[in-house]
């Protein structure tokens, strides 16, 4: 708000960006086209962010606005990396127009100017792999590799194809789940007698959190709070998780370096944890994603309810597999999928190019986790 009369009072290029961009963050979509639609000369970020504002309309003639800011960023970039960014949300509106041909060029100039460019990694193996092309998304792959990229977009673009191909030996062994994820129940934070106490009181302090969001344009989550930025001043009990979790992440790590998987090579560091918080009820749920921001991801669950802990069927289970969208219910179906079934104080972590996803619940109460990346 402070932001808005700022740029009424002054309505300076600066003032306008920075508008801009706060309500980007906000998933202020409609605001930020008002702010921007009629303004003259927008910057390189005004572009970029006005082509994730007219996409989110899902409209084809606002995916051609989206396109024509594209045109735009690319001619304002500077750099390399600027204008591959401009080239991969370029490809990315030639996806949605229904131009893969098209969208292929532009993602692979983008590739070609930034080799870890994420988004166009992405776009050009889920459009290989559509078209059947898996030796082309597997040739991609080994060239980022002996180039030194290997974000997880890379990695989950190698078991796309191998699947796609019907080598469910290599996907698996290229994902590596079953030989790199860990399950452990956390032990309680000092001060603590149990852990079932310490989550009881974590539930109240997030559910009572001040940022919490429904929705969120453009996740994975679909009818859930989320609260991006749960770690506060006023959060005690919640920065005491922080301190578990990364506790429980050296554990992990230390195993997984003498894992001899690929993935092993490209620890982020210096790493950050990035937390946040997502609250389901009955109908909320994760689609089929990755993490591509992450290199190691994880789950902590604070509450469960009792119907989930002692179910007996998918409803509100974790699952990892592969994406049905992008490979097709027949195969991803003969691939299988690995069930996680949550209950309170149970911590997960897995590298973050494995597929997952979330089942609803379907019944009553909230299902309260945390997820965390750890990342460049």
């Amino acid at each position: 708000e402070l932001a808005q009369v700022a740029f009424a009072k002054t309505a300076s290029p600066a003032s306008r960006e920075r508008l801009a961009k706060l309500l980007m963050l906000d998933d202020r979509y409609e605001d930020v086209i008002t702010v921007l639609e009629h303004a003259p000369e927008r910057s390189l970020l005004e572009e970029l962010v006005a082509i994730e504002a007219y996409l989110s309309r899902e409209t084809a003639a606002d995916n051609d606005k989206a396109l024509r800011a594209a045109d735009r960023a690319i001619a304002l970039a500077e750099s390399d990396v600027a204008r591959a960014h401009g080239l991969a949300a370029r490809g990315k509106c030639e996806t949605r127009l229904g131009k893969p041909y098209l969208a292929l060029q532009t993602l692979r100039q983008a590739l070609a100017l930034d080799p870890h460019n994420k988004d166009a990694c992405k776009r050009i193996a889920a459009i290989e792999v559509a078209e059947g092309r898996s030796d082309q998304v597997l040739a991609l792959t080994e060239d980022l590799f002996a180039q030194g990229v290997g974000h997880a977009r890379v990695f989950g673009a190698q078991v796309l194809a191998h699947a796609s191909a019907g080598d469910f030996d290599a996907a698996r062994k290229a994902e590596g789940f079953d030989q790199l994820h860990q399950r452990q129940t956390l032990s309680p934070p000092p001060g603590w007698e149990s852990i079932a106490a310490f989550n009881a009181a974590l539930a109240e302090e997030l559910l009572a959190h001040p940022d919490t969001r429904y929705e969120r344009y453009g996740s994975a989550s679909n009818f859930t709070w989320r609260i991006e930025n749960p770690s506060r001043a006023d959060t005690p009990l919640f920065n005491l998780l922080v301190s578990q979790i990364k506790g429980a992440i050296d554990g992990h790590i230390a195993g997984v370096q003498i894992s001899g998987h690929p993935w092993a090579a490209f620890r982020p560091d210096p790493a950050r944890l990035r937390i946040w918080c997502v609250i389901t009820e009955g109908t909320g749920h994760e689609t089929w994603h990755v993490h591509q921001f992450g290199w190691l991801s994880g789950v902590y669950y604070v509450s469960v309810p009792e119907q989930i802990v002692q179910g007996d069927d998918r409803k509100g289970c974790l699952s990892f597999g592969l994406p049905d969208d992008i490979l097709g219910e027949a195969l991803t179906a003969s691939y299988g999928e690995r069930m996680v079934r949550p209950e309170d104080g149970l911590l997960l972590t897995f590298p973050s190019h494995v597929y997952h996803r979330t089942y609803p619940h379907e019944g009553e109460g909230k299902r309260i986790c945390v997820a965390f990346d750890l990342q460049e």
